[in-house]
């Protein structure tokens, strides 16, 4: 059990989209396969209604089974489905049985497929901070899952898992995975993206684009959602519009804004004090523009107590947003974003 771990929006759906497509060089396509975690009611209308990954696959298994298994079943020629164009659709096949006898093979023909797999990679979703009841239900039926192959497997399959990194903690699941963390993109890293994207800077200026880049704090969804809120201002600018300069990226991405997508990361540090979570906003955003600074500097630039600058960095520190270092009677406080770059890759796994 591998968990592939990071921060909402910085790219784990694409990492298991490589892996997969890296994966299925050394193994057979069949032996692979990627999806994205639904509850079963959710996961069994997505099948059948051909909007899921295995939709094909399951289909076809899943119609042989309901002949092979209730039979009383007449073939005719029908093209509803190309796969099988002489069987009749499942969905008049099922009107034959009950709704637990199509339940019950349902999850047969589901499970049985997935035992057939050496690699079944897992992209669950996006959790709010209200969603843990949620979160939890989905980790659950993800362990029984990995439980039933583990016992019934020959193969014993490889299971790799997208998790949110904001809620990896508190669930007994979490201590049984390889964690491999995805961390964010630095700045640099961005600014590049972009530029191998689309060969140029503009309408940006480079120091715009950091500056974008560092307000995303690594989160390349982010990054792209910035980038549109500060074109779509820029485009109301009258003609002749200049190239979008740092001052118009922080008018279009106003501080309230970034507090507000960092809620996931700041709200659990500061539940009851918005005001803190102003004042981090501003402090990591200073650091990744302006580099390591003294503590005594960051308390002077941002307006408050000594006691409340300790207190706001220790909460910061313990939970990986900054580091701080002695230097004589001061601390040297610095991110730890802004130079890291992700280390995921293929050769990861």
């Amino acid at each position: 059990m591998i968990g592939i771990v990071g921060p909402q929006g910085v790219g784990k759906s694409s990492a298991l989209l490589v892996l997969e497509s890296t994966l299925k060089v050394g193994f057979e396509s069949r032996d692979v396969i990627l999806f994205k975690w639904q509850r079963e009611r959710d996961l069994f209308e997505s099948l059948l209604e051909g909007n899921h990954e295995a939709s094909p696959e399951f289909l076809r298994k899943y119609q042989e089974a309901l002949v092979d298994t209730y039979g009383g079943v007449l073939w005719e020629p029908c093209d509803m489905y190309v796969e099988s164009p002489g069987m009749i659709p499942v969905r008049t096949i099922e009107m034959e049985f009950s709704k637990n006898a199509c339940e019950i093979l349902r999850r047969r023909t589901w499970l049985n497929i997935l035992l057939r797999k050496k690699v079944i990679l897992i992209d669950t979703p996006d959790y709010s901070k209200t969603d843990k009841r949620a979160m939890a239900k989905d980790l659950n039926d993800i362990y029984w899952l990995w439980n039933t192959l583990t016992r019934k497997s020959r193969n014993r399959p490889h299971l790799v898992l997208a998790v949110q990194k904001e809620m990896f903690r508190g669930h007994f699941f979490f201590d049984k995975m390889t964690k491999i963390e995805l961390r964010p993109l630095g700045p640099n890293e961005m600014l590049e993206a972009y530029r191998r994207r689309f060969g140029m800077t503009e309408p940006f200026t480079q120091e715009a684009l950091l500056t974008l880049a560092r307000m995303s704090r690594g989160i390349f969804r982010r990054f792209l959602r910035y980038i549109t809120l500060t074109i779509e201002l820029w485009q109301t600018r009258p003609e002749p519009r200049e190239l979008i300069d740092p001052a118009t990226v922080k008018e279009a991405i106003p501080q309230e804004q970034l507090i507000e997508d960092m809620e996931l990361e700041l709200g659990e540090l500061f539940p009851k004090q918005s005001d803190l979570r102003l004042v981090a906003v501003q402090l990591l955003l200073l650091l990744e523009e302006s580099g390591p600074q003294k503590q005594t500097h960051l308390t002077k630039h941002l307006g408050i107590e000594d006691y409340a600058m300790s207190r706001l960095l220790t909460k910061l520190e313990l939970h990986h947003h900054v580091t701080r270092q002695r230097a004589g009677i001061d601390k040297i406080v610095s991110g730890t974003r802004s130079d890291q770059s992700a280390t995921f890759n293929k050769h990861d796994v």
